[in-house]
């Protein structure tokens, strides 16, 4: 009998009743199903394991959390309602499922990229949403995990939810965790609860009291950042928010925000808490105050759509009748300069065969500058704000279900124009060669890479070699280095959290924040450039692998880290978030020469994936 995963259900498949549609997403915690019963549509929610399977996320707990937050919370018309909850297969040792509201739409990211609103009707949302929060503060409960993509606007008539409410709180709530802070994404994080986390990270027994103030911060950011981000699904954050200083108000960065607008967020995102808006309810009325402004500034969009760009051609061009003058007249050649043109590119086509074909004494390739797109950005390092590492993008589904697991996504049927950017300073032309630490390759690949090295083309392709995959093979973290990582520094580990976010330069030799850089595969150097991860302080350098046979997206792993004291510690540091690997790319990217940011994020994890 083959073991059972709650990610595994089929289209069609009965659990208690709900007739499985189709897979909505999986995570960590849980799966979750678009089911039907009696011709209605709902979302399944299962815990990814059952109570007694010893699960030290517990998963199952965690949804059983969010049952009781969402009955104490029932009644608002902008909160997910749920209708049934359960156990199966077996009522009293099966897997715990809870059904839901299916909301069809959108996260309120891609509600923004796709609809572009305009000031006036963003306030009104947020109106509701304002209103949704103080409900549910006023019945006892914490959200604790306000972000953009918890929120949902529905497609049919623009009406926002909040959702997930897996790592929410309420009087009396089981502790679930041993770390100092909740669970959370860190963007979001209140300026007081990163600053806790900096002088209690290290003590056991400390606990962060959460409070209303933090929750009105999140939805604040998320406000703030759609005002100022004009993708704030598929693009990551140009600023770092760490608690540290206070954020320019969002009409000093996007005139088109209207300084009402502007003066009323930065009552909600203060650094301070006893100088931000006090409830949920004072954040509604004073949004619901600039809902009567009139001007053209509340009533066109606040970030100017960016134009179409036509990926391919539909269909081959008609050819030209005699009323048409053939292509290269209509681009101003004549036939004589046609000619020459034609000629012109078959003496340097001849010129640059020689000269690839010449031998020559070229430095070694460690000692050759990267090819640098021209598009690159430049921009002094004096006036740049740390960027936030935050999660990477992929392409929008769809439809968008109510919970925060990972969906599958489709590539957006419009790719819009990137925008413009300037050269990269001339430093960033010509890194300083890198040793890269002894600890990479791992161990059980030291052979298999020699191994690759003498193949031709073809035969490293059939043997998956790394140089020939487009993505590498998904596989457990060694033993060695999740005991490394995860084990209490008493227990000789780093104490880290699982999928806990660390920042770094993808290529110690290519540093700057915001800068593009150019990638190539093979091994590199990363390194750590702030100190938000005590365990692996600014300055640790990680040895890794990157991919970049897909040029949409980076991939990297990191199997060793340096720490500033000299120690060598096992490490698995793969680049992305928790819910996809890698980071996305640059337009200017091609397959093998990847363009992206230097400074990104990747997680901890027990597998690779």
């Amino acid at each position: 009998m083959l073991l059972f995963i709650p990610a595994s259900l089929k289209p069609g498949q009965m659990v208690d009743g709900w007739r499985v549609v189709k897979a909505l997403g999986s995570g960590a915690f849980g799966a979750v199903y678009l089911v039907e019963k009696e011709g209605q549509r709902f979302a399944l929610k299962m815990a990814m394991h059952r109570a007694s399977s010893g699960d030290a996320e517990q998963s199952d707990a965690r949804l059983m959390r969010e049952m009781v937050c969402l009955a104490q919370v029932s009644g608002h018309p902008n909160i997910v309602r749920t209708y049934a909850h359960g156990r199966w297969n077996d009522a009293t040792r099966g897997w715990l499922y809870v059904v839901e509201d299916y909301v069809e739409g959108y996260t309120l990211g891609e509600w923004m990229e796709k609809t572009h609103p305009t000031a006036h009707e963003v306030v009104a949302l947020f109106v509701k949403l304002a209103s949704a929060l103080a409900h549910v503060h006023a019945r006892g409960v914490f959200h604790r995990d306000l972000k953009l993509s918890n929120i949902l606007v529905r497609a049919s008539d623009g009406e926002p939810f909040l959702l997930d409410f897996g790592v929410g709180s309420y009087a009396q709530a089981p502790e679930l965790t041993d770390a100092p802070l909740p669970p959370g994404t860190r963007r979001y994080r209140s300026p007081e609860a990163s600053k806790f986390l900096r002088e209690h990270g290290e003590e056991s027994e400390a606990r962060y009291e959460f409070k209303v103030t933090d929750d009105i911060y999140a939805l604040g950011i998320c406000l703030y950042d759609l005002l100022t981000i004009a993708r704030p699904w598929s693009e990551s954050p140009a600023m770092f928010l760490g608690g540290r200083l206070e954020l320019p108000a969002p009409h000093s960065l996007n005139p088109r925000v209207p300084a009402a607008l502007g003066a009323a967020v930065l009552h909600f995102v203060a650094r301070a808490p006893e100088k931000r808006a006090p409830t949920a309810e004072v954040m509604k009325r004073e949004l619901a105050a600039l809902l009567p402004e009139v001007g053209v500034a509340w009533r066109e969009p606040f970030h100017i759509p960016k134009a179409h760009v036509q990926l391919a051609p539909e269909a081959l061009p008609p050819a030209p009748s005699q009323d048409e003058p053939a292509p290269a007249a209509r681009r101003g050649l004549s036939n004589t300069q046609g000619a020459f043109v034609v000629g012109l590119a078959v003496l340097l086509g001849g010129l640059v065969l020689w000269r690839f074909t010449t031998p020559s004494e070229s430095p070694p390739a460690a000692q050759r500058a990267p090819v640098t797109p021209s598009s690159a950005r430049q921009e002094a390092p004096a006036t740049k704000q740390p960027v936030s590492p935050l999660a990477p993008v992929t392409q929008p589904p769809e439809v968008a279900s109510p919970v925060s697991a990972p969906e599958p996504k489709e590539s957006p049927p419009v790719k819009r124009a990137p925008s413009p950017l300037s050269s990269p300073p001339e430093s960033s032309r010509k890194p300083k060669p890198l040793a890269v630490s002894q600890g990479w390759p791992p161990a059980e690949w030291g052979g298999f890479l020699k191994t690759c090295a003498g193949l031709t083309a073809a035969a490293a392709l059939q043997m998956g070699c790394p140089g020939a995959q487009v993505r590498p093979e998904s596989a457990a973290c060694p033993e060695a280095a999740r005991k490394a990582m995860f084990n209490k520094k008493k227990d000789g580990g780093l104490g880290m959290q699982k999928e806990a976010t660390v920042p770094f330069w993808v290529d110690a030799r290519q540093k700057g924040m915001g800068d593009l850089g150019v990638y190539r595969e093979g091994p590199v150097t990363g390194e750590v450039y702030t100190d938000e991860v005590s365990a692996l302080p600014k300055g640790t350098l990680l040895s890794g692998y990157l991919w970049t046979g897909n040029k949409d997206r980076l991939l990297a792993r990191y199997t060793e880290a340096r720490l500033p004291n000299g120690q060598r510690v096992p490490v698995c540091i793969e680049l992305g978030d928790s819910y996809e690997p890698g980071w996305p790319t640059s337009d200017e990217s091609k397959p093998g020469e990847i363009v992206t940011r230097r400074n990104l994020a990747g997680i901890a994890v027990e597998r690779w994936r």
